[in-house]
């Protein structure tokens, strides 16, 4: 049965078994963050609360758009002062983790960093919006088109630890969930390149429907299907970690099942990997269910 690890490491570059074991799913574990956030941000962030959860999960800042969302600032002076903060953060996070993974730099793409500012033990959320449930990563809005979902998270708080639970990796859940989740059984066919070809027009045309190769419609219903799956949520073998204060992990979530059980205040930049640059691409999501289907679930992301 696959397990969790929590693996101290060096300040890079990575070694190609930390490579296999964070590809697996496994958590690469860094007790004190390993780049620069100072008291001042540290305490800052602290003071920090976001507009109503029901629209905006956590405050976001988009690298891409140098943008943030989210945020209850009461004055400009406190959302310019955290907009500085959270592009702190990820220009840090990113310069780490392109020393420590150089082989991911290559076509990667830098995605969304966010700051949780919320409880989330007891937190009001949506069943598929919860981060207590155990689940795998898939982003609505953001097709990956097979390419990975890798994240660097901090724990700010500085008192408390944040409480994970993990369980299996996404090649042992595929094997008893992913066709009860509804892995097709044959290629889309004409409907389905129909439908995204009507999507991709619409898409351009400016509205607001999402191009999803059968890869991301899949991730996305098995996202759901975990987290709305009782007996699931309460048979699972749980593993607990305690990250503690001042802390940094880098994780797969597409491939570490996962949930948030309690804590508040940390930091997390996304990175999108490429599949061409991983260094064991038979072990992604993407290969492991093409092997149990016989068929490409989506095209690669540079022929998208």
């Amino acid at each position: 049965m696959a397990r969790m690890t929590l693996e101290g490491v060096a300040c890079g570059p990575a070694t190609m078994e930390q490579y296999r074991a964070l590809e697996t799913g496994d958590i690469l574990y860094f007790p004190t963050t390993p780049f620069e956030i100072t008291d001042e941000d540290r305490a800052f962030l602290l003071t920090q609360r976001q507009v109503d959860a029901s629209y905006h999960k956590n405050i976001s800042y988009r690298p891409a758009q140098d943008r943030l969302k989210g945020v209850d600032a009461q004055n400009a002076a406190d959302r310019k002062h955290m907009h500085a903060v959270m592009k702190r953060y990820s220009q840090h996070a990113i310069s780490f983790v392109a020393g420590l993974l150089p082989r991911y730099t290559s076509g990667w793409k830098i995605d969304y960093a966010s700051f949780r500012p919320n409880e989330e033990q007891g937190r009001k959320l949506s069943r598929r919006a919860r981060n207590d449930l155990i689940h795998v990563d898939s982003f609505p809005t953001r097709p990956s088109y097979g390419d990975r979902l890798m994240r660097i998270f901090t724990n700010v708080n500085p008192e408390r630890p944040r409480i994970w639970a993990t369980s299996d990796h996404f090649a042992a859940l595929a094997r008893v969930y992913a066709r009860p989740a509804g892995l097709p059984f044959a290629p889309a066919g004409w409907w389905g390149g129909l439908r995204g070809a009507a999507d991709r027009l619409l898409s351009r045309l400016g509205l607001p429907v999402v191009d999803r190769p059968e890869y991301d419609r899949f991730m996305l219903r098995f996202h759901h299907f975990l987290k709305e799956n009782e007996a699931f949520q309460q048979n699972c073998r749980k593993d607990l970690w305690a990250f503690s204060p001042g802390s940094s992990w880098i994780v797969f979530t597409d491939s570490s099942s996962h949930a948030c059980l309690s804590g508040q205040y940390a930091l997390e930049q996304t990175f999108i990997i490429s599949r061409e640059n991983l260094a064991y691409p038979d072990l992604s999501p993407i290969s492991i269910l093409e092997q149990m289907t016989g068929f490409p679930l989506a095209p690669s992301r540079k022929c998208a």
